[in-house]
């Protein structure tokens, strides 16, 4: 992905392609002089008299000479020719004429020269350097579509940054946009390619990000409105993100993104995501379309951030129907309400239940036999599971036998738990319970009852309820501090949508290989982000100075929380699949007596709601170690 680049000692060489379009553009003007005055003669009485065609030819070309480098025509990149080009060649034409006539009649009084040659080499010359230009832009996308553009200089400027290629498909989807385009491009920083001083679709290539500020302080000079920065294109790298933040919130710069393929949200602010330490994953949905389609598919919290997603992703694979499972009776409200909107073919229902409810589960499962299972109920913030220990036990481990358990009995084919990282060496109630349900799913994997069981763990999701980045963005908009447990604190993040698909795709591993029945799978979610560069983003993003006093406030850590999470455990080793973005985790299995009968007491406890027993048991799950390391020989032999 691009990178901000300071220097460029491997670039092309910048002459050669200039004095290629500038000999072109003369040669044309020589052309079509000498074709205008040949023209002319043929049709009068007079034959021409000796020279006079060589010293039009002559005195025109030195004109277009002196005009086309003041017009920049030699600077324009053919294959991405726009509206903006052709007018300024209009421009450049009638320029030089208008110096080539005053010259020659300085020189010779026009002695011998038909003035209406004028009229006959003006459209012949404009069609050579148009058309010329107009052929390399069709062959190079297609069609000349985008070479009709106009501009609209009521809609704020915009500096383009972005590869070459992403920066040639955000200018063609801007001038497709015609009147519904929020911004002009004014401006270009092309991150891949040596095109300083040139340009794509009529639009000049500025420099490099180092001549940004300058840049975008000439426009607020002259612009009614604050400049945009627009970044072009899904792969743009984390260190050109963090530059553009920091040069926004100095110059006052509004920044968006430019987003292809994406209908009415291609062209939309910076949003929380593009602040990952990688480019967001647009989950591929193939995979589990033989999973879900044409099945009954059954999600437990469906109304919460993972479950209601889910549903949607889900509902893109043709079920033949979903059941909307949720105990938060407003939750799944909005979920029903969303389904009614979307005016979907896909059959759904809406169950208000409690997971923890076996009578009432089995009902909903007699009642609609899914044939695969979600399990994204669960009570997920730290210090509330603190403050609500028995209540997050019930939930999270009682919650998930009960389905388990019920699944077994009604012939589910598929059963997906969501985990999260916090279950790697558990320092808080929250996380202990979801490493105690991991640990029941797949001893119930180890049965051979038909049931094919998986387990997927993942980091915080941006944007869920109670996650980090809606309190940072509420504490913004209130006027409040931004408040940071710890400034070395770091967290995994990834987007919704990427959860929810690794969940469908992850499942679909499992569904389709039986060998997979029990496994355990982590998101490729590269290098953990800061949360206080995160907060200083987000201040920057609302053109606040993070260096403000009082704009952060280092809280330290709460109760049960860790300054930095893990994907998975020092004896856990995680291995690729089928699936680029997923992996399997390959460990020592924990003693399996042991870790029965300490999942056996969790849950008898939690049933009768003893507290006391329940934090014991939990205790001993937490500090649970594999019957041994795995070698680093059998490591080798995955």
């Amino acid at each position: 992905m691009p990178r901000p680049h300071k220097s460029r000692p491997d670039r092309r060489p910048f002459w050669s392609p200039v004095l290629a379009v500038s000999a072109y553009d003369l040669l044309a003007a020589a052309v079509s002089m000498w074709l205008a005055v040949t023209i002319r003669y043929y049709y009068h009485d007079t034959p021409a008299e000796a020279g006079v065609a060589l010293r039009s030819v002559a005195v025109f070309t030195l004109a277009c000479a002196i005009v086309f480098p003041l017009q920049s025509l030699h600077k324009g990149v053919w294959r991405y020719t726009a509206l903006n080009d052709a007018a300024r060649i209009v421009r450049a034409v009638g320029l030089a004429n208008l110096i080539f006539l005053p010259v020659l009649f300085l020189l010779n009084r026009l002695d011998g020269f038909p003035r209406t040659s004028i009229l006959i080499e003006i459209p012949i010359l404009i069609g050579l350097l148009i058309g010329a230009r107009m052929i390399v832009a069709a062959w190079r996308t297609g069609g000349l579509q985008a070479t009709f553009r106009f501009e609209d200089r009521k809609k704020p400027a915009a500096i383009f940054i972005g590869a070459e290629a992403d920066l040639d498909n955000a200018l063609r989807d801007l001038a497709r946009r015609n009147g519904s385009a929020p911004f002009r491009a004014k401006g270009l920083v092309v991150l891949d390619a040596p095109l300083d001083g040139r340009a794509i679709r009529g639009i000049q290539v500025i420099g490099e990000l180092d001549a940004l500020p300058a840049a975008i302080n000439r426009l607020a000079a002259v612009e009614p409105l604050p400049p945009r920065l627009v970044l072009a294109g899904e792969r743009i790298h984390i260190e050109t993100v963090n530059a553009l933040i920091r040069i926004a919130a100095a110059t006052g710069a509004k920044l968006s993104r430019a987003r292809p393929g994406k209908g009415p949200g291609a062209f939309s602010p910076v949003e929380t995501a593009d602040l990952l330490n990688r480019p967001p994953r647009t989950p591929d949905l193939e995979p589990a379309r033989e999973m879900i389609e044409g099945k009954r598919v059954l999600v437990t919290g469906a109304g919460g951030t993972i479950g209601s997603e889910l549903v949607r992703l889900a509902a893109q694979l043709s079920p033949e129907k979903l059941i909307l499972l949720d105990a938060s009776e407003a939750n799944l409200y909005e979920i029903d309400m969303e389904m009614r909107r979307r005016q979907s073919e896909v059959s759904w229902r809406a169950v208000l239940a409690d997971v923890r409810d076996p009578k009432r589960i089995d009902t909903v499962f007699s009642e609609e036999k899914p044939h695969v299972v979600l399990h994204a109920a669960a009570l997920k913030h730290v210090p509330m599971s603190e403050l609500n220990p028995g209540e997050t036990v019930r939930t999270n481990v009682l919650g998930t036998s009960v389905a388990i358990e019920t699944a077994k009995t009604h012939g589910v084919e598929v059963f997906a738990l969501i985990s999260t990282d916090k279950a790697v060496e558990p320092g808080n109630i929250m996380g202990t319970t979801k490493r105690a349900a991991e640990l029941l799913a797949q001893a119930e994997a180890e049965s051979d009852n038909g049931l094919r069981i998986c387990v997927v763990r993942f980091g915080n999701v941006l944007g869920s309820s109670g996650s980090v980045v809606p309190l940072f963005e509420h504490q913004i908009e209130t006027g409040q501090s931004v408040t940071v447990t710890d400034p070395e604190a770091t967290r995994y993040f990834m987007t919704v949508s990427e959860a929810s698909g690794l969940v469908l795709s992850a499942a679909s591993l499992t569904a389709a290989n039986k060998d997979l029945n029990g496994a355990l799978y982590v998101f490729e979610m590269g290098e953990p982000v800061s949360i206080l560069r995160l907060a200083r983003q987000l201040l920057r993003l609302r053109g606040l100075d993070p260096d403000t006093p009082g704009a952060i406030n280092v809280i330290g850590l709460r109760p049960g929380e860790k300054r930095h999470e893990s994907l998975i455990y020092s004896f856990e080793e995680a291995r690729s699949t089928s699936i680029e973005s997923i992996r399997s985790i390959n460990g020592a299995r924990m003693p399996r007596d042991k870790t029965t009968q300490l999942l056996e007491a969790l849950l008898d406890s939690a049933r009768r709601n003893d507290l006391e027993h329940m934090q014991a048991a939990l205790t001993e799950i937490a500090q649970l170690q594999p019957v041994q390391e795995p070698s680093k020989e059998s490591a080798l032999s995955q």
